[in-house]
């Protein structure tokens, strides 16, 4: 697949996903594939692509890289992520696509902002404009020069930690790529991936599937089991940042094996206490799960082990 406009890509997948009940939102699964990876169909005609994200997201033929400190903000990780690109090796092409990872339609608009840099090579920044009439700085296509321009304008005017975008692009040129049908929508909570599933589905052309083929698999247990974490997280008023649920399901795997399966929910009642005691925050998860988890492997009174 080639482009009349050579280009690198910065693909955004940090964040905390706190709406999601601080599930991985890169990760996130509808229809079968991570959000991440619909994202990243869209990057197919770049040079080179980069993903600011933790190492975990790594996929094969992409870099991965991620401001120091974590957690900066869009414009500390497009920033990292051209750091990642400009390794020196070769001249860099002379535009950037940025994406964000929950925005997973990206792929239907990227060819748009690509025929329309080629049309206007002295605009700064081709992106486009939702149907509110507003523009989408992270589904946009940017000469590569006029961004490291402004990104050397917040280093020396307060650093790009915590910066916004609308700062960053202050003053720029754009170009304009009308989406009257919802590509730019972001899915950031779990009635946002229905939405999305749904699109999917009617995007789908039924005509052409044989009818022998048998239905579309349907959601995961792990959605469902993240949908309803978020759920009880927002009724109960836990602060999301105190919810990691791959550490309580392990804690609940390693409590059943190692002392049996009718001590996993008094042991989770007895943590989720002691982790309110604490300060109910990150800190006091990660302290509390290693402290019953180092109890758990040192269990020599249990009997069998089911």
């Amino acid at each position: 697949m080639t482009s009349a406009v050579a280009h690198d890509a910065v693909v955004l997948a940090g964040g905390r996903g706190r709406r999601l009940g601080a599930v991985s939102k890169p990760d996130v699964r509808v229809a079968g594939r991570s959000l991440l990876d619909r994202v990243l169909e869209g990057t197919a005609a770049a040079d080179r692509v980069v993903v600011v994200g933790p190492p975990e997201l790594a996929r094969a033929g992409v870099v991965i890289a991620l401001e120091d400190p974590p957690d900066g903000g869009p414009v500390a990780g497009i920033d990292a992520g051209l750091r990642a690109l400009d390794d020196g090796t070769a001249p860099r092409p002379g535009h950037v696509l940025v994406l964000a990872c929950d925005v997973p339609l990206a792929v239907e608009v990227v060819p748009a902002l690509l025929a329309a840099a080629a049309g206007a090579p002295d605009a700064d920044v081709a992106w486009a404009v939702d149907g509110d009439g507003r523009g989408q700085p992270l589904l946009a296509l940017y000469r590569r020069d006029r961004l490291l321009a402004a990104l050397a304008r917040r280093h020396g005017e307060g650093g790009v930690r915590d910066c916004s975008m609308r700062r960053l692009v202050a003053g720029m040129t754009a170009v304009t790529v009308d989406l009257p049908g919802g590509e730019a929508a972001d899915v950031d909570t779990w009635q946002a991936v229905a939405d999305l599933a749904r699109t999917l589905r009617r995007r789908t052309d039924v005509t052409d599937v044989p009818a022998t083929t048998p239905p579309a698999t349907p959601p995961s247990g792990g959605d469902e089991l993240h949908r309803w974490v978020a759920h009880v997280v927002e009724e109960l008023d836990v602060d999301p940042d105190a919810v990691d649920i791959d550490v309580l399901l392990d804690l609940a795997r390693d409590t059943a094996h190692g002392v049996g399966r009718p001590a996993v929910p008094i042991t989770a009642f007895l943590s989720g206490y002691a982790v309110a005691v604490r300060g109910a925050d990150r800190a006091a998860l990660e302290s509390v799960t290693q402290q019953v988890t180092a109890l758990v492997a040192g269990w020599g009174g249990g009997e069998g082990h089911s």
